[in-house]
């Protein structure tokens, strides 16, 4: 997953302020509007800065499947949020969506409440890729 340069320092700047809020970034009734699709225990909702590319391919869209109940592992859900997730997943992976999530503990991940992206990407695969960490240039050809 790679941000642009432009896009790191907002994604960066929503991480920054999520820190300073009682509330969880995906608890907090501020998101209903964004919600694009739900079933009994998940929402699915755009993400609020898009990776620009994953897997060496451009991301068309990139949406999130959340759990309605605060949770932080998978482990943690009920049987019926398993199925509800999965039914989800299933239905977007079907469109030619990438499912990813990342586990408890790793450093990159952003928001505590467990949530597993969606990814569409382009059709064409990039020829090459160069990433300057700094100063974050990223040319696709």
């Amino acid at each position: 997953m790679l941000h642009y340069r432009k896009t790191i320092s907002v994604y960066r700047g929503h991480n920054k302020s999520d820190t300073k809020k009682d509330v969880c970034t995906f608890c907090n009734e501020d998101n209903v509007p964004r919600i694009t699709s739900q079933n009994e225990t998940m929402f699915v909702m755009p993400n609020r800065v898009s990776y620009d590319m994953f897997e060496g391919r451009r991301v068309v869209e990139h949406l999130m499947v959340i759990p309605k109940r605060h949770v932080e592992t998978i482990a943690e859900f009920s049987d019926q949020e398993k199925i509800d997730q999965m039914t989800v997943i299933g239905e977007y992976e079907a469109r030619g969506y990438n499912i990813y999530a990342r586990g408890v503990g790793t450093v990159s991940r952003s928001v505590k409440h467990q949530h597993t992206h969606l990814i569409k990407l382009i059709d064409k695969k990039s020829k090459a890729v160069v990433f300057l960490q700094k100063p974050y240039v990223l040319f696709d050809i």
